[in-house]
């Protein structure tokens, strides 16, 4: 068993793995392995990389499940390390994601626990979606990064929610549209409005997220107002941003909606207690990119409370999100 000394030593060394998962995806390690086992030489030859050194971050990753080293300097794929294939839609698109920018930044974490601010912005010059919005080919990455990491939740919000008593859906920041996609597709009688920056926009149109009938593409910034509708979905997007930023997005949703509106919420709650959660971990990095956080219940309760709205119920999907049901107050 390891001693404690190196079991703090392991995880101080958690970005060797990240950014060494970066490095397997960006020369197509994966993709090469997933027609059968080959030798260190000849991915090397076929990826134009130093064997040696390719050795020894292929080595790194075969404790973790990733490889598997079959006989001396020869690997083969795992069924964890194939869901790195290009031709897969996991978590690919994110660990590039966050091993590129979001992974410069948070070096400073520090200076986010210091200042409550994020680091994102010291680093970078500009707020997170700022910066997405000024450089195309890494918000493309965002976007599909975001396809990745909701994988099963927008079909588990979507299932989770009566929406028979409601006509119009506004998906506010619904980026790529998977999630009203979802909806539309169970709801025949809803027309739906995608609301979001035109970068996000962009990904929608082009089929990211799946096919929008009766969809209203709608450009906007949602710190300003939103569009009218009776059913508004929020999901992913208040963990965002601070109390003060999150409060202004649900007040305009309560000011655009109808009385007998509701507003739908869909975020991972942080759960009680010292148990591993993924959801943690998240949270932390929400800190030093963004400047939002992951809540708990209360928490969101707080934030409706703020902006003229009630906490009605928390419905828990088939997934690890849950739906936060607020009406007017």
């Amino acid at each position: 068993m390891a001693s404690t000394s190196q079991q703090i030593m392991r995880l101080g060394f958690g970005f060797a793995v990240s950014q060494a998962l970066r490095v397997i995806i960006e020369l197509g390690i994966p993709d090469l392995l997933a027609a059968g086992e080959q030798s260190v030489d000849e991915l090397a030859a076929a990826t134009q990389s130093k064997a040696d050194a390719l050795y020894r971050v292929m080595r790194l990753l075969a404790p973790e499940g990733v490889l598997r080293e079959v006989a001396p300097r020869r690997f083969a794929l795992t069924e964890l390390g194939a869901m790195l294939r290009s031709d897969q839609s996991g978590p690919r698109d994110f660990v590039r994601m966050i091993n590129s920018e979001a992974y410069l930044a948070f070096e400073q974490l520090l200076y986010s626990v210091r200042t409550g601010k994020p680091a994102f912005d010291k680093v970078f010059g500009s707020p997170r979606f700022d910066w997405l919005s000024e450089h195309p080919e890494q918000a493309a990455l965002f976007q599909r990064a975001m396809v990745a990491l909701s994988q099963g939740s927008n079909e588990a919000v979507a299932e989770a929610y009566d929406f028979g008593p409601f006509t119009r859906v506004v998906d506010v920041g619904g980026g790529h549209g998977q999630l009203l996609s979802a909806i539309l597709a169970r709801n025949p009688h809803l027309s739906g409005v995608l609301f979001d920056l035109p970068s996000g926009l962009a990904a929608a149109q082009q089929g990211a997220g799946g096919n929008l009938p009766r969809t209203e593409f709608v450009a906007g910034d949602f710190f300003e107002s939103v569009p009218s509708g009776d059913v508004y979905v929020v999901k992913k997007v208040v963990h965002d941003w601070d109390d003060d930023r999150a409060v202004v997005i649900l007040r305009n949703c309560r000011k655009a909606m109808q009385q007998s509106g509701k507003v739908l919420v869909a975020e991972t709650l942080v759960p009680p207690g010292d148990e591993p959660n993924l959801i943690k971990e998240i949270d932390v990095v929400m800190l030093a990119i963004t400047g939002g956080l992951e809540r708990t219940e209360a928490q969101y309760a707080s934030l409706f409370k703020a902006a003229g709205l009630q906490l009605e119920r928390v419905i828990q999907t088939k997934g690890p999100i849950s739906l936060l049901e607020a009406s007017p107050a």
